[in-house]
């Protein structure tokens, strides 16, 4: 019998078993976990759809925590297996912006992910962190996916799939940036974790021969010796006064500059905001180009003024004059009223407010058609009747679709909502009881909605918790709207001998007052 006809003997063995809740837990997650891997290997896609149609029908309430991680480990990876079998690398569907595939597939990810936080199998945990980079990635929510890989090569320093996808994935990073220099430096960032991968036990022979061909490309590519050299980044200056130093330092080990390098180095050389928009060509009639920067420096200036707000509110946790003599009763509730507190609600208000301003520069630029006063987060992606706009759909633009992803995250149908990035909905939550309603910070107590409803109760641990996390978001959709016009403008059809040039200026750091 050969090796086909038997792994097909197994999985017909498993698709036969009855009632998946009469095994234990353990045991149904071999079964199903078996039922997944025998159908890719064999490309049997009608016994995967019969296994993840045999996954909806288990009852997960006598499953732990660690069962249900596992269970949501192999489910998204049956999502995974489908993707791949009805998609094909760089066709059509493969970019596809939306598919229930891909839902599934972060969704149960991430749920696997929520699962795991108190889990001591390590490596699940970071096969589980490496999937959901891969996952990110994909989705073109490159900084993000660089977190993940990260995080996973954090708790395993030589996890082999987590550093090969890190290389990988700082590859392809850097084919959508605009500044050579930073280009360079994550090509040979890549070449490192590409190298450091081939060289580990564990990787899949398919990858290894992806890693391999990578690490060549690069070094075809960029200097040997610049490759080969170490990063001296020693004798940058990360400010002039100790306030200075100690604010920047905050931000570099947070990763919170407006700047690509902070995903992947975190010393003084990535202390300053520089990202911009790139060099973007328009007709000698067209006066957007400054509309264009305009609304992008309103976005850089408001993160940058909410993160120092939010920085401020954390460190500075001290009375403030302005709360002198300002009458609050005191309802023995542990509320918390002060300037402090109102610094880190302005910070959240503000980056929240920055997904609209994004949408905003998406519309002009693409030509969407809404009129200014239409134009939110929410509202471009789709049109009228319901269906994704076809400027979008079929621009096959990676950083464009990370965005459409961070408006699935944020206002996705509840019932994906609470899944698809669990967080996101909390987010959401909170700024809108913060905008509209009754929002209380609190310093000792339980967090969430009041039992009638009326107000948002939130511990102050939580709620910084909560806007620095809203703030890595917002920095990721930044970098993200700043490379998909990159992309975009790469693309563009123009005679190079009739191109002028129109001189941008930066703003010297005196005008700033």
């Amino acid at each position: 019998m050969s090796r086909e006809d038997q792994i097909l003997n197994k999985l017909n063995f498993f698709l036969d078993i009855g009632e998946i809740n009469n095994e234990k837990p353990d045991e149904a997650n071999l079964i199903l976990g078996s039922i997944y891997e025998y159908s890719r290997e064999l490309n049997l896609i009608d016994a995967l759809n019969k296994g993840i149609y045999i996954s909806s029908l288990v009852d997960l309430g006598k499953y732990s925590d660690e069962d249900k991680m596992t269970f949501y480990y192999n489910l998204s990876n049956a999502w995974s297996y489908k993707k791949m079998m009805l998609q094909e690398l760089n066709n059509s569907l493969y970019w596809n912006f939306e598919s229930e595939e891909l839902v599934q597939e972060i969704l149960n990810c991430r749920k696997a992910l929520y699962y795991s936080k108190n889990s001591k199998n390590l490596n699940r945990k970071c096969e589980i962190l490496t999937n959901l980079g891969n996952n990110l990635s994909h989705l073109g929510r490159f900084s993000e996916a660089v977190e993940c890989w990260s995080l996973a090569v954090n708790i395993i320093d030589d996890f082999p799939m987590a550093i090969g996808n890190l290389g990988f994935g700082l590859f392809h990073y850097a084919q959508v940036l605009y500044d050579s220099h930073h280009k360079a430096l994550f090509l040979k960032e890549s070449n490192i974790y590409l190298k450091k991968a081939i060289k580990l036990d564990g990787i899949y022979p398919e990858a290894k021969k992806d890693f391999l061909r990578l690490s060549s490309v690069i070094e075809s590519k960029v200097d040997i010796t610049f490759l080969t050299a170490k990063n001296d980044f020693k004798n940058t200056s990360i400010g002039n006064s100790f306030e200075e130093k100690k604010y920047r330092k905050w931000c570099v080990e947070n990763k919170l500059f407006l700047n690509p390098l902070n995903d992947i180095f975190q010393n003084n050389i990535v202390a300053h905001d520089i990202l911009c928009l790139p060099t973007i060509i328009v007709n000698n009639v067209d006066s957007n180009i400054y509309k264009y920067h305009t609304i992008f420096n309103q976005i850089k200036q408001e993160f940058c003024s909410a993160r120092y707000l939010f920085y401020d509110s954390v460190v500075n946790q001290t009375l403030h004059f302005s709360d002198r003599d300002t009458v609050i009763i005191d309802l023995f509730d542990y509320s918390l009223h002060s300037y402090n507190v109102e610094k880190t609600k302005l910070a959240f208000r503000t980056l929240y407010s920055i997904l609209d301003k994004i949408a905003y520069l998406i519309n002009i630029y693409l030509n969407l058609g809404y009129n200014s006063y239409e134009v939110t987060y929410r509202k471009i992606w789709y049109s009228k009747k319901g269906k994704l706009n076809p400027l979008i759909e079929q621009s096959q633009n990676w950083a464009l679709r990370g965005l459409f992803w961070l408006y699935k995250d944020f206002f996705e149908k509840e019932e994906l909502h609470s899944y698809l990035e669990p967080e996101a909905k909390e987010l959401s939550t909170i700024r809108n009881f913060i905008e509209h309603k009754s929002f209380k910070v609190i310093e000792l107590g339980s967090s969430g909605i009041s039992e009638d409803g009326f107000t948002y109760i939130i511990g102050r641990e939580h709620f910084i918790e909560k806007t620095l996390k809203l703030m890595k978001t917002i920095r990721a959709g930044i970098i993200y709207t700043s490379l998909f016009i990159n992309i975009e403008e790469t693309i563009k059809d123009y005679d190079a001998d009739k191109l002028g040039k129109v001189q941008l200026s930066i703003l010297d750091d005196n005008f700033k007052i």
